[in-house]
Parts: C-alpha cells; structure tokens; sequence
C-alpha cells in the first residue's frame, strides 16, 4: 500500500463527513444565523484560547486578513524567510496591506528572541514601522519543525516588549499539538492572534478559521 505523502492537502472527506455536510443545519451566515458556522468559530476560538473566530476559505485568507487589521500601509512584518506569507502567498501582504515583509534566517523555520530583536529597526522616520511578527507552527518549509513552547514564549515577549503584535499561521498547529503534547491553547496563550486550518490532514475541503479577540474578529469581518 502507497501512501501519498506530496502534501497534507491531498486528503478527502470520508464518508461520514460528507453526511456530516449534507445534513447540516445551515442559515445565514452573514447574519450570524448559520448555527452551525457559528458552533465551528466559537469551538477553534475556545481551542486556541481566543474570545471570537471567523470561517474563512482558506488559510492564506486568514493571514492576509489579519495583516490587513494589524497594519498600516508601509508597516513590516518580520518573518521567517521560509514561512508562508513568504514564499506562498502570491506578494499578498504587500499587494493587499501595504506591508512590507523582513525576513530573519531561523533553524528550519524556527527563529529566536535575540533575532526577533536583531531584526527590529531603530525609531527613523525614514524607516518602515515593524508592527508583527509571524510563527508558523509547524514550519512547513522546515520540514515540519515544531517551534518549542519555550521559543514561542520567548518571541512573543520580546515582540510585546516593543509593541509589535504576535500573530500565528497554525495550518499545522494540530500537529504540533499531537507531536509535543502541549495543547494548542498553551501554544497559543502568548500569541495575539491565531488561525487554524480545517483541510491540513483534517479531511476538510475548505476552510480556516481566524481567531482573536472579539474586536479584532469584528474587523476581520
């Protein structure tokens, strides 16, 4: 027996999950009367630890949405230079937010405090404003690297120190989870906003959920 392992992507839905859908309750969802839209957002929201969720078809949607929340046109974003929002997204944070991305060299898509730190650009008026930091769990590009509790911990401070905000691109996040053993709540408990991705090896054909605070989630919308 083969097993495709090209990409996580390439799972269906099974059986039970296509019944799922078919009967679901369903409503509109603009007017936050599609229960079960509703029941989807406020259970990531309680996983991740956050007060709102918001369906979205797919995670780079997520992203670009939040980037567009966080910052101002001219605003950076500091990365890691192998992260999605990098290589995956078509220059969607600068086509659509105006942000600008600064790339830092992690150890397979993990990077650290300290280069958080060394990346951050002295007050200038001639220089881009860095307004958020992005952790991709797990790293993808780096062969699926869990980034330690510690690590995420330590990130978030230094960038809260400065007033940047954390942001996570989760995709995989329920593989960090099953991998480390530390719950995705705790993973995410220093981070300001997070997305979890319903089609990375969940089966799912679509779909992400973006997740923070109620206000925030108010202007994702």
């Amino acid at each position: 027996m083969l097993v495709d392992l090209r990409s996580d992507t390439v799972t269906r839905p099974a059986e039970a999950m296509r019944r799922a859908m078919a009967e679901a309750e369903v409503g509109d969802e603009q007017h936050g009367e599609d229960p079960t839209v509703r029941r989807l957002e406020e259970m990531t929201a309680d996983l991740l630890g956050k007060e709102a969720g918001l369906f979205l078809p797919s995670g780079t949607m997520c992203n670009e949405i939040a980037f567009l929340v966080h910052c101002r046109q001219g605003d950076e974003i500091i990365n890691d230079y192998t992260g999605h929002a990098v290589t995956n997204e078509g220059g969607g944070p600068a086509l659509l937010a105006g942000a600008m991305i600064r790339t830092v060299h992690g150890h397979n898509g993990v990077f650290t405090a300290e280069q958080l730190r060394g990346a951050l650009r002295p007050k200038s008026r001639y220089a881009p404003i860095s307004r958020a930091v992005v952790i991709e769990q797990t790293a993808n590009y780096g062969g699926g690297t869990v980034w330690p509790l510690r690590t995420i911990r330590e990130v978030c401070a230094v960038a809260h120190e400065h007033g940047l905000i954390a942001h996570m691109d989760g995709a995989r996040l329920m593989n960090a989870v099953v991998a480390s053993g530390v719950s995705a709540r705790e993973q995410c408990a220093t981070l300001d906003t997070a997305w979890l991705d319903m089609t990375k090896g969940l089966g799912a054909p679509i779909g992400a959920v973006l997740c923070g605070p109620a206000a925030f989630i108010e202007e994702a919308w």
